[in-house]
């Protein structure tokens, strides 16, 4: 005959004996727990490495924890005072479970003040230990005996046990339990309000004569439960059945490789699900599981949920749910005092657990276990923020510069300013903390740009703690307008004008005669060129948002350049613009240079063309030593141009020296305009 007793699995209820005295022959006492006294009832932590226990070893029973050391040696059970010192001495503590996150230990106990003689209770996980009792109330605690809870992993269904006064079904064992006291199992599921439901007594076959100590595995599906009934080995056995896919429990199939014709009782696995714990008459016991009788295999997922700004563990609510029907499975909550959490997770299945408190970001994440088929802890923390950060990047729209910027924030609907700060000038990054809760409106503003402006809501739930947002600003324009023409008639001439930024990594071609877009606060440098024989012409001019402002310094509304082009005749002089030199020095200045290299590009275009380099002075010094130098500083530009492969011969250096003033040298002004360099067509 084939019993099904976990999902997918099949055992033959014909005795494996050989199999199956193997592991019980794996039976063995638990070193360094048992004592003299009777230990009895353990709990085992979901990662195995947590044992909690009752004992009498001071007369009453009380509660003791013993911890796994590295070396998977249990070491000394210490008494749980927290609980043990709550009431009197002579109190019955007993019973004990601990939920699957490790975070919740239930049990019973007699202490006065209660519902009934022995009501279950639950103590919280703290800092340094277990929180005093508090009773789990109504509708679970009666003015009867309710003990020995077991609570699910997903901690929404508690299995406890009551006196079951209709006593054993069958008469034989009616007999034979004469004067004993049976219990039968109950269950009570968390409601929609999240209150216990009234407890419901399981159906045959799981009650059916005398059941004790239920203990529902990291699955939430197969239960393990002691039980004095016709068939067994002895007193007490341990029974195993499994919830099916209908909702029903499936007949209870006997542990045979661990029962006795003693008291055998109290299991508890650990989420690994390969050893059981339990009790051998008066003693704890641990024996390997046959892969026949293993429930689910699991992971555990645990670790801390953490704050951001503190690194203090927070208590949140962790809410697990199929990943593909969206079901939620679990609704934990990790500790208060450390923030610890552990989650049982069967393999084979995928799973969306989400972290969430009230005023701080929700953390999200997926654990795909659907191609795990082994058992594995995994250590995961969480960090939880109280603010957002929105980094935002602020940088020119049309050139990609970073800007520094200003940037205001306000509570949406509010008027005053929560934040007024500046964007770094090197990378235009700003970042901004904004706590949880509120809508922001936000602000950027920077000269000669269109202000930007938009709302950061982070007033709802927000996956994410840290933002990003690229700020592009527009600058403002001025459209200029540039006539280029002929300076003789004032004909317009065909022509090319290279407009550069003096301010930024700019430059515009366009065609002469034509509008184009400025940016307003910009210093721009304009050359007007033509292959139509003519000479090119510069000017510097700063956009304003009014108009224009001409390099010697009038301002124009009308914004027009007006870029006149002297043309290539014989005896036609072109006064080279910024050829500046050292104090009495025939040394060029690096300012000089582009103006120069504008003479080399008109050289090479008219490649025929012979021209003479003149230098002048102003009368500061004698005219004789204004000569000299004038000479020198011809020499200079025509040593230059050479450089840059124009022929010599095509140049002819001369200076005048004071001779030639242009304007008088009674001002600063007039002398600055006489000290000048020309070029003179000799040749086209």
């Amino acid at each position: 005959m084939m019993i099904h007793i976990a999902h997918g699995q099949e055992v033959d209820s014909t005795p494996m004996f050989d199999s199956l005295e193997y592991y019980k022959n794996t039976s063995k006492r638990v070193d360094n727990i048992n004592t003299e006294s009777i230990e009895y009832a353990p709990s085992i932590s979901a990662d195995g490495k947590v044992m909690i226990f009752e004992s009498n070893q001071t007369g009453s029973y009380k509660l003791y924890e013993a911890l796994l050391d590295q070396d998977r040696h249990w070491g000394s059970p210490i008494p749980v005072d927290s609980i043990n010192n709550y009431g009197s001495d002579n109190d019955l503590i007993g019973g004990p479970n601990i939920s699957f996150d490790g975070n919740t230990m239930y049990f019973f106990s007699s202490f006065s003040g209660g519902i009934g003689a022995d009501d279950i209770y639950y103590a919280t996980r703290e800092e340094f230990g277990w929180s005093s009792p508090i009773n789990i109330g109504e509708p679970i605690n009666t003015p009867g005996f309710d003990g020995f809870p077991s609570i699910s992993s997903n901690g929404k269904t508690l299995y406890f046990v009551r006196v079951n006064d209709e006593g054993p079904e069958d008469e034989e064992l009616r007999d034979l339990t004469e004067g004993q006291t049976c219990y039968a199992i109950y269950k009570s599921e968390i409601n929609k309000d999240g209150k216990w439901s009234n407890p419901t007594k399981l159906p045959y076959p799981i009650n059916k004569d005398c059941e004790k100590a239920p203990r529902i595995m990291a699955d939430n599906r197969t239960l393990i439960f002691s039980s004095n009934r016709l068939g067994g080995l002895g007193k007490y056995d341990l029974y195993q059945s499994f919830l099916d896919d209908a909702g029903d429990w499936t007949t209870p199939v006997p542990l045979t490789y661990v029962n006795t014709s003693e008291n055998d009782q109290f299991p508890c696995i650990a989420a690994q699900g390969d050893k059981m714990y339990y009790i051998h008459t008066n003693d704890i016991y641990e024996v390997d599981i046959p892969p026949s009788f293993q429930q689910f295999r699991n992971n555990v997922i645990q670790g801390i949920v953490k704050s951001g700004k503190t690194n203090e563990g927070l208590a949140t609510e962790i809410i697990v749910r199929d990943a593909f029907t969206s079901e939620e499975l679990m609704l934990l909550n990790s500790n208060p005092k450390d923030g610890k959490f552990s989650l049982v997770l069967a393999v084979g299945g995928s799973y969306n657990v989400e972290f969430r408190k009230e005023g701080y970001t929700t953390y999200a994440t997926q654990y795909d276990l659907t191609n795990i088929d082994e058992y594995r802890e995994i250590e995961y923390d969480v960090v939880l923020y109280e603010s957002a950060k929105l980094q935002l990047n602020i940088y020119d729209v049309e050139i990609f510069e970073p800007i520094s910027a200003l940037v205001k924030v306000k509570v949406e609907g509010e008027r005053s300013v929560l934040m007024d700060l500046e964007s770094d000038p090197a990378t235009g990054q700003l970042e901004l903390d904004l706590p949880l809760g509120a809508a922001y409106e936000v602000f950027i503003d920077k000269e000669n740009f269109e202000s930007e402006y938009f709302v950061f809501d982070a007033s709802g739930l927000m996956m994410y703690p840290s933002f990003e947002k690229d700020i592009e600003l527009i600058p403002k324009k001025k459209e200029i307008t540039i006539n280029v023409a002929d300076l003789t008639n004032n004909s317009k001439v065909r022509s090319r004008v290279r407009i550069r930024n003096r301010n930024r990594d700019e430059t515009i071609i366009v065609e002469g005669n034509e509008a184009v877009g400025l940016r307003v606060g910009d210093r721009y440098e304009i050359e007007a060129t033509s292959d139509q024989g003519y000479a090119y012409n510069t000017t510097v001019l700063d956009v304003t948002e009014d108009g224009i402002v001409h390099e010697d310094g009038k301002a124009a509304g009308d914004a027009v350049v007006d870029m006149k082009l002297q043309p290539l005749l014989v005896g036609a002089n072109l006064t080279l613009k910024d050829i500046l030199f050292e104090s009495n020095s025939d040394q060029l200045t690096e300012n000089s240079y582009d103006e120069l290299l504008r003479v080399v590009g008109l050289m090479y275009a008219n490649s025929t063309m012979v021209v003479e380099i003149s230098a002048h002075t102003d009368d500061v010094g004698s005219a004789r030593y204004n000569k000299l130098l004038s000479d020198r500083r011809a020499i200079s530009v025509v040593e230059f141009l050479r450089e840059n492969e124009i022929e010599g011969e095509r140049f002819t250096p001369v200076g005048y020296g004071e001779s030639q003033p242009l304007v008088s040298n009674d001002t600063d002004e007039g002398r600055a305009q006489n000290r000048r360099v020309i070029l003179k067509i000799l040749k086209i």
